[in-house]
């Protein structure tokens, strides 16, 4: 079985463009995505999925000097793009990374793997069914034929911002989705979304950061125990989590 970290990028974020290259510690953000991801012992592959587009010229470009893998597809359609980086790398599996989350913990992606190995007959794996996990920790495990599944409506504009695991926990008949959660819930913002994350994100680094091993998710709350100011940088957009923003544009179709 072939495991692929597709990792979702592109330049023209509205609320802080060209995040994905934006500098932590002199490297770029999704290359610290990329060097996090390494730190897993399930994966068989990584790759950086952008956008046909030129504006995503910069992600190629840097994918290509630092040779990492890269699939290039549409810009609204992920689901067509993210079968599409499946096809091409012959994956049978699919782990969905952003590029809005530079602290994602190689260890939680491990972890869902190995729920979606134990449950092979399962449709979607996430560790956002029930939201417990830091908003910025978000792992997605599908297998292609999910996708393949769902290629037929994809063009949905609730898919291009979104992506599926709404839709997919809306119709249980439909899909086996399984939720991993923590015993106890820790909603805090870790995401990369507007220019106080990324402060808060370097203060991360700074504190954090080693060439020689990864830090994690445990490590992270220990520092904010230790300096509970950090978590004042961004707390501002606390409460801007996608899963609340999906919610208030049900409403409102409805």
């Amino acid at each position: 079985m072939m495991i692929l970290a597709v990792i979702q990028a592109r330049m023209s974020s509205s609320r802080l463009p060209g995040k994905v290259l934006l500098p932590i510690l002199g490297k770029p953000v999704i290359w610290h995505i990329y060097n996090r991801l390494k730190f897993s012992k399930k994966l068989n592959e990584i790759c950086i999925s952008t956008s046909t587009d030129s504006l995503d010229d910069p992600i190629v470009q840097f994918a290509k000097e630092n040779e990492i893998k890269y699939f290039r597809g549409s810009s609204k359609n992920l689901v067509s793009r993210h079968l599409g980086a499946a096809n091409f790398f012959n994956a049978d599996v699919v782990v969905r990374i952003t590029s809005d989350d530079p602290l994602v913990d190689p260890k939680i992606v491990d972890k869902l793997i190995t729920i979606y190995e134990n449950n092979p007959d399962s449709d979607f794996v996430s560790n956002s069914k029930e939201h417990t996990f830091p908003v910025g920790l978000e792992v997605e495990v599908m297998p292609k034929q999910t996708l393949e599944k769902l290629l037929s409506i994809s063009n949905d504009p609730i898919f291009h911002e979104f992506f599926i695991s709404n839709y997919i926990y809306e119709h249980p008949n439909e899909f086996k989705s399984i939720g991993y959660k923590l015993k106890k819930s820790n909603l805090l913002r870790w995401t990369l979304d507007y220019p106080e994350d990324y402060e808060f994100i370097k203060k991360i680094y700074s504190h954090l950061y080693s060439t020689k091993d990864v830090f994690h998710m445990k490590d992270i709350i220990s520092l904010l125990r230790e300096k509970p100011d950090l978590k004042k940088i961004n707390l501002m957009h606390y409460s801007e989590f996608s899963h609340l923003k999906y919610e208030k544009r049900k409403i409102k179709k409805n």
